[in-house]
């Protein structure tokens, strides 16, 4: 398409067209000449209808002008015809006329349009005061019914509704004085919202400045009354109690007096009549009926003193207002909190309330500051310390608890704990109920049965409770306070130390109170748990001991981190556990005494045959020993291996060293003493003459009758009849009764225990003393106990 010219109106420059073939140059030629014969055709259309218009307008031009003659030549002639002197003659012919024939009428029409009048302006008061429009033009219509009214009533023949209209007029005043104290109320109020509300209750009422910054105090303490009241149930309204005092604070000081005496001045410079809102009513219909309404009325403006108040007096006023309102604050909010028991939510609250307070405590320039904190703080403080003692008051239903389970406590009581090889254990499904499997393993390993199960949680719901407090001081603690009117004035401020005051001083006072309160608590449950000890003569006395050992253990385990008391229960856990020692070692040393009689009473020594070594030695206990740790393992386990700690097994061992050391000591001394006159096997067969069972095991009176006793003679071998040499078969028994010491010694030993204290040691020395062994044997003797105390020890791990 070399031979298509391209458009001229799109080139910026004239060179441009030059750079094309001179065909397309042509081209471009034809088409501007066809542009501008068009364009030419055009301007001449529009300059003939331009021309035709300005024809036109020509014409009309001649015509006004012929018309501006007529007008003249008219007015001169009037002109000439009239004069001043003329004119006044004809006015007052008018006047007179107009008197003579109307005058009968206008008396007529005056009373009509007056009442008209005031049987509108209730109506338009209610309308207004419906849909919530300025409160200012209703007290206006108001002023205006009210002369309407009066001038009416002082009428020859007034009409007879009009105390209906009166009392109806009353009932509309105390509608708007209500919502004129409704907008008082209102926190959202802007300040000319405000003033306007100020201005209506002064007209309304007639009142001076003075009077309407009095009652508009007056209202807003009605207000923060209100919400403190209903502060028992949202606590949203204690907020909204502080947040009136603190706007009227800031409110008083922006439109009084300046913004309010300027408004009044306003007021008074334009008679209500002719307000512009008045005239523009279209109920009243005014500008019908206002000719007839008489000058005094129309001419009405409300007499007030706007200059009345200074600054200086309301700032007395707003002292003395603000210190009721705050107090009348306090004691709201101090009867109010007594309903919060949450430690969190007395927190949110505080900190909300100081918060709304410190960030407008620039407007109470010439308030107490101080005074406002600290009656703040102590009405939290206080609160916080009730919630405290109440808390900490729970450890005593403790005492009652467990008080309450000892008096009616069964003998079954203990059995009451699960067994870890019960039915219903081992047959659990484990496949969804792993944290209940948990929990029981843990129950039946420290023996936490169904009343102590009881005390637990009750003392788990006292311990979140206290974590609760300690929480809530906790985040006292770590607020931050941030004072707005430390950027106004940083000069001598008495809050400079608030951050000291809210965040250290405060928590610090509480978190004393929470110490004396605890340590108080305990204190008195120390006592309550000593007072209820058993006696060592009362049946359940090891259960009952077990059993508070258990609860002193639950509170030492879990102590809140406020009472870190080492030292607690301390003077109660070691009589209990020696009790619980006396009952658990009781049955054993009593079935421990008759095996050690009936050993006694046998004519030969059964562990010889099973002495080794050269010289032969025993390297195993007699049958009582062993039947003995078995025994006192057992009676352990009874009352719960959780109770064996090392204090309470090493308590065992020093009573079960004392114990056997005197049974052993008695019968050595028996055996020297009363063997040659025979006392020694009476002795022995009176106190197994009661006992036909010992451990399982059959006692056969006539166990040595129509037997042969297998002896051991001298060199070994075995014959029948009495033994060959007596004096060597007491040494035999002497020999085996050091072995089981030996044994003994090992199972017992305690570390803290000295050698000089311990009576088994002591009852060792004189035997090997009494035997006169070689320290060699001895050595061998007391090797072997140890090592089979090691092989046997597992057997024994409570004592191990």
């Amino acid at each position: 398409m070399a031979g298509e010219a391209p458009d001229p109106k799109t080139f910026e420059s004239w060179e441009e067209a030059f750079q094309y073939p001179i065909p397309a140059v042509r081209g471009m030629e034809r088409m501007l000449r066809r542009d501008i014969d068009s364009n030419r055709e055009k301007l001449r259309t529009l300059v003939g209808a331009s021309y035709r218009d300005l024809l036109g307008t020509a014409e009309s031009i001649i015509e006004m002008d012929g018309e501006m003659h007529d007008v003249e030549a008219y007015i001169g002639e009037i002109g000439q015809r009239c004069n001043t002197r003329l004119l006044e003659k004809k006015g007052v012919n008018l006047r007179s006329w107009t008197g003579k024939i109307e005058a009968p009428d206008s008396a007529h029409y005056a009373f009509a349009s007056q009442l008209y009048v005031l049987r509108s302006c209730p109506d338009v008061m209610s309308r207004i005061l419906k849909h919530g429009s300025s409160v200012l033009l209703a007290a206006k219509v108001l002023v205006i019914s009210r002369l309407l009214h009066t001038r009416l009533s002082q009428s020859p023949t007034p009409p007879q509704y009009l105390e209906s209209l009166r009392i109806r007029l009353g009932s509309l005043r105390r509608r708007l004085l209500g919502r004129i104290d409704r907008r008082f109320k209102t926190l959202e109020l802007s300040a000319e919202a405000q003033v306007e509300a100020m201005c209506a209750f002064s007209l309304a009422t007639s009142s001076s400045p003075k009077d309407v910054l009095r009652h508009y105090h007056h209202i807003r303490l009605e207000a923060i009354s209100e919400k403190v009241e209903q502060g028992a149930s949202d606590h949203e309204n204690m907020l909204l109690a502080l947040g009136i005092y603190v706007k009227t604070l800031r409110d008083t000081r922006a439109v009084v007096p300046g913004q309010l005496a300027y408004a009044l001045e306003r007021l008074k410079s334009v008679s209500l009549f002719k307000s512009k809102e008045v005239y523009s009513l279209m109920e009243l219909n005014l500008d019908v009926h206002g000719r007839w309404i008489g000058d005094d009325i129309k001419t009405f403006t409300p007499y007030i003193r706007h200059d009345d108040l200074s600054k200086a007096e309301v700032e007395i006023s707003l002292k003395q207002w603000a210190k009721r309102a705050f107090s009348a604050f306090l004691d709201g909010l101090r009867n109010r909190i007594l309903d919060i028991q949450d430690p969190l939510v007395l927190l949110q609250l505080r900190k909300e309330v100081l918060e709304l307070w410190l960030s407008n405590r620039q407007n109470s320039m010439g308030i107490d500051s101080t005074e406002t904190i600290d009656g703040l703080r102590d009405v939290f403080n206080s609160q916080a310390t009730r919630i405290i003692e109440s808390r900490a008051a729970i450890l005593a239903d403790i005492g009652l608890m467990v008080k309450q389970i000892l008096r009616n406590w069964r003998s079954d009581t203990s059995a009451l704990t699960p067994s870890l090889w019960e039915l219903s254990m081992s047959s659990r499904d484990m496949a969804n109920v792993g944290k209940a499997f948990k929990e029981n393993l843990m129950t039946c390993a420290i023996g936490k049965n169904e009343p102590l199960s009881t005390v637990s949680q009750r003392y788990t719901i006292f311990l979140e409770r206290i974590e609760a407090v300690e929480e809530m001081i906790r985040n006292i603690r770590q607020t931050k306070w941030v004072d707005e009117a430390d950027d106004v004035d940083d000069e001598e401020d008495p809050l400079d130390n608030k951050q000291v005051l809210l965040s250290e001083d405060d928590p610090g006072q509480l978190q004393e109170r929470l110490n004396n309160a605890l340590h108080k608590a305990y204190a008195d449950l120390q006592d309550v748990l000593i007072r209820l000890h058993p006696h060592n003569d009362d049946a359940n006395c090891g259960q009952q001991s077990s059993f508070l050992v258990r609860i002193w253990r639950e509170l030492r385990q879990r102590l809140p981190k406020s009472y870190q008391c080492k030292d607690l229960g301390l003077i109660s856990i070691p009589a209990l556990q020696r009790m619980v020692i006396d009952e658990a070692l009781r049955t054993p040393l009593e079935r421990c005494t008759k095996r050690i009689a009936r050993t006694s009473l046998r004519k030969s020594l059964r562990e010889r045959l099973l002495w080794e070594g050269d010289p032969e030695l025993p390297v195993l206990p007699s049958a009582w020993t062993y039947q003995f740790l078995l025994d006192v393992v057992s009676s352990m386990g009874h009352y719960g291996s959780d109770l064996w700690t090392a204090q309470a097994t090493n308590g065992l061992k020093r009573g079960l060293i004392t114990s056997i050391e005197s049974i052993l000591r008695w019968r050595q001394e028996a055996k020297t003493n009363g063997h040659a006159n025979g006392k020694d096997g009476d002795a022995e067969t009176r106190v197994l003459e009661n006992d036909d069972v010992v451990n399982g095991e059959k006692h056969e009176q006539g166990e040595q009758e129509g037997k042969i006793s297998s002896t051991k003679k001298a060199n070994g071998e075995l014959a029948n009849g009495e033994p060959a040499d007596h004096k060597e078969e007491q040494k035999d028994n002497r020999i085996q009764r050091l072995f089981d010491i030996f044994y003994l010694i090992d199972a017992t030993a305690v570390k803290e225990l000295d050698r000089a204290d311990n009576g088994l040691i002591s009852l060792q020395d004189s035997l090997i003393e009494d035997l006169a062994l070689d320290t060699q044997s001895v050595e061998r003797m007391k090797t072997n106990a140890q090592e089979y105390w090691k092989r046997t020890s597992l057997l024994f791990a409570l004592l191990a």
